[in-house]
């Protein structure tokens, strides 16, 4: 009987970890939608994509436009923007590629969160906005696009980036 009360606990401690955890199902998902809604051969989708996700988060945070003067954010036709969009479009599909391989996929998000560390001004809740800004726009690329898959995945890394972060 006490066996069957410690199953029962861990049965209930485990679900309500799965609403927060990026199962394997989750990253299996993610991986197959991602392939068709990033595949290489769309580099101007990439940068449609990532600027549409930092015009979302800016309407929302104009301040942190202040974080992008150095890529002529002001301009955001301009050569510099656009690599920067790229950038961040490799980024993240750096990180859904490695979801599958937890010892390099923390290496690189220590990577990451050091990049981030270093800019003064960067803080928690622009990787909150630029998440929710993610799940708004690629559900308009790919018609079925799992929203919850991606934010179980892409929030636990997020927040593993901007953990040190003010």
């Amino acid at each position: 009987m006490k066996m069957l009360s410690v199953i029962v606990v861990l049965a209930l401690a485990g679900a309500a970890f799965a609403d927060d955890c990026c199962s394997a199902e989750d990253r299996k998902e993610l991986g197959y939608l991602w392939k068709r809604v990033w595949a290489s051969s769309f580099t101007d989708r990439k940068v449609a994509i990532a600027g549409a996700v930092f015009n979302d988060m800016f309407a929302r945070f104009p301040e942190a436009k202040e974080l992008f003067k150095r890529v002529h954010v002001d301009n955001m036709e301009s050569g510099e923007y656009r690599a920067h969009l790229i950038r961040v479009a490799n980024g993240l599909d750096t990180i859904i590629n490695l979801l599958e391989d937890p010892a390099v996929l923390a290496s690189q998000l220590e990577h990451l969160a050091g990049q981030h560390i270093a800019r003064a001004g960067v803080k928690k809740q622009y990787f909150d906005g630029i998440a929710d800004s993610f799940e708004k726009i690629l559900p308009q690329v790919s018609t079925c696009f799992n929203v919850e898959a991606f934010h179980r995945c892409f929030r636990k890394a997020a927040g593993v980036i901007a953990a040190k972060l003010p």
